[in-house]
């Protein structure tokens, strides 16, 4: 996460192109299947070929957005994720663990230490926790919309549970609450991640104490479980946007803390 004015090596990041590529495939798959279901009820009226033909293309669609989902959160993610994580102890301590390479991710001056594994941890937490705000702004007001849309449907449910029944699916699948709940959890535990190096590197606590060293293993556990249990990717876009701003500001909070 470092100042994309100097030469930025990332070979990491390729093992996250597969996983947003299924994930944006689930996306679409998910507004097709949600309109399936909404055309399902008047399959009657399309005569016995093309309501077979909409059954059979819904039965499908759904087995396959299912395998993508689970390939996705089971397998892509979290070997992406893996792989990351093994980056951000190499850095960490200097000792490769793996063949990709890196270079200027992090901005930090520490050498390696526990002391440079709680920067790296903080400084990720920093960057992750204003990204998940970013993208909740859209997760929240496309949730109330929705929200909005399954009232007015329930109100008017005796003319409209075709439309409430899809609503109702849409609303309450994971796609859209479910995401939007593990988004707002997933923004608060990289805060009081953030929060809690914030004041360890704040006390200057000492980088070779017992208590330092848990503290800033306590909290890598803690933001790479925080990951793990999402089960999603921030957006890529969203960092590209707020990289250089980010960058300004972390650089900012190292020389108040002092984290040479």
């Amino acid at each position: 996460m470092s100042d994309t004015a100097k030469e930025r090596i990332d070979e990491v990041t390729q093992y996250y192109v597969p996983a947003v590529r299924f994930e944006t495939i689930g996306t679409w798959l998910f507004w097709i299947i949600g309109a399936l279901s909404l055309v399902m009820p008047y399959s009657n009226n399309f005569g016995q070929l093309w309501k077979s033909i909409l059954q059979s293309t819904f039965i499908i669609l759904v087995i396959v957005y299912f395998s993508i989902s689970q390939i996705s959160r089971f397998y892509l993610v979290p070997r992406a994720e893996s792989m990351r994580r093994k980056q951000m102890l190499s850095d960490a301590f200097g000792a490769p663990l793996s063949h990709d390479k890196t270079s200027l991710y992090y901005n930090n001056d520490y050498p390696p230490s526990v002391q440079r594994l709680g920067s790296n941890t903080m400084e990720n937490a920093f960057f992750s926790k204003e990204i998940a705000s970013k993208m909740l702004c859209r997760k929240r007001l496309f949730t109330c919309c929705y929200a909005f849309l399954w009232v007015v449907a329930f109100s008017l449910r005796h003319n409209n549970l075709e439309v409430l029944s899809w609503i109702t699916q849409v609303l309450f699948s994971g796609e859209i609450v479910a995401q939007w709940l593990n988004l707002e959890i997933l923004r608060l535990r990289h805060e009081r991640t953030y929060e809690r190096l914030h004041d360890h590197f704040l006390h200057e606590v000492g980088g070779n104490s017992p208590k330092a060293i848990a503290t800033v293993l306590e909290n890598f556990v803690t933001y790479e479980s925080a990951k793990s249990s999402a089960g999603l990717l921030l957006s890529t876009k969203i960092f590209e946007e707020m990289n250089p701003s980010l960058t300004k500001r972390w650089n900012q909070i190292r020389q108040e803390l002092k984290m040479t």
